[in-house]
């Protein structure tokens, strides 16, 4: 009996100092499979926030002060050709007038936007009307107002895999701190602040703009400047090494020139399960002036 309890108690003791056969991973590690694992990513969901310090810029919500945006969404990245996403956000800001605050969903195609007002609080005295009447408006990609929700060149299939191929190879993160260890959506996850080393982010920014034919309209060296000045924290999976959570601290130089400092902070799941985005029926066409309640110049005239 006793032979058999100090057995147990050695087994023990070994499991114990050798955290049973299993080793903390380093972070290079860490970061060489999080980026293999995410080089793969093609359907996933999320939630998030994005907070603004300054006015923005962006033509439906331009002049509000200290943007506030919560949301969630789906995307599909399987098919360059087909890419798909889904947003539900909610929009809060304030200006001169007061606080505004609207519910909107977005669904964007290769071929089409769509978008719906689910909520609104505007101030009084406004000179126009903003009803939530849950319509669905469409915005063409290639129609007049495509500027209005983003519109962006799509890449054909053989760049989206030159895109997964160099986002599997790279090696751009340094840890600059590490906290305990904590769960995420069930997951056990590693949380550290990192940095990204300048000289592979270089070479990563020319690979990408070149792979994305936009050489001619990236300045390089602005953007290594501001991504490498970023903070950044990330919460990494320690079972399949999925990035599970992130959080960024920048900036960005807005249209006139003035730096605007953002926060970003996005939780991951679902990753490469079957998502449903589908687009919408009975919608109509974009007018801006119509959906904001004003008079709509005559097209004959």
């Amino acid at each position: 009996m006793l032979k058999q309890r100090l057995l147990w108690g050695l087994v023990l003791t070994i499991l114990i100092l050798g955290g049973c056969g299993i080793k903390p991973k380093e972070p290079p590690e860490v970061f060489a499979k999080m980026v293999q694992t995410m080089s793969k990513l093609e359907k996933a969901e999320f939630s998030g926030e994005f907070k603004l310090v300054g006015k923005s810029t962006v033509p439906l919500l331009q002049g509000l002060q200290d943007l506030q945006i919560t949301g969630t969404g789906r995307v599909n990245l399987a098919d360059a050709k087909n890419m798909k996403y889904l947003l539900n956000l909610l929009i809060s800001g304030m200006s001169s007038e007061g606080k505004t605050e609207i519910g909107t969903e977005l669904r964007s195609f290769p071929d089409c936007n769509y978008f719906r007002i689910t909520s609104i609080t505007l101030p009084l005295g406004l000179p126009f009307s903003l009803a939530a009447d849950n319509k669905w408006y469409q915005i063409k990609s290639s129609g007049q107002n495509k500027d209005w929700l983003g519109s962006t060149q799509p890449l054909e299939n053989a760049q989206l895999q030159l895109i997964r191929s160099l986002i599997a190879q790279s090696q751009l993160f340094n840890v600059v701190q590490k906290f305990p260890d904590e769960t995420v959506n069930g997951a056990r996850v590693y949380h550290w602040q990192v940095d990204l080393s300048r000289d592979p982010l270089r070479q990563f920014l020319r690979d990408w703009v070149n792979i994305t034919n936009l050489s001619d309209s990236t300045d390089i060296e602005h953007w290594e400047t501001m991504l490498s000045g970023y903070t950044y924290e990330f919460w990494i999976s320690k079972s399949d090494y999925r990035l599970m959570r992130a959080s960024i601290k920048g900036w960005y130089d807005s249209q006139d020139h003035q730096r605007m400092d953002f926060t970003v902070k996005m939780t991951l799941n679902k990753l490469n399960t079957a998502v449903a985005i589908d687009q919408p029926t009975n919608v109509q066409e974009f007018n801006l002036r119509q959906l904001l309640g004003l008079p709509v110049a005559n097209s004959a005239q």
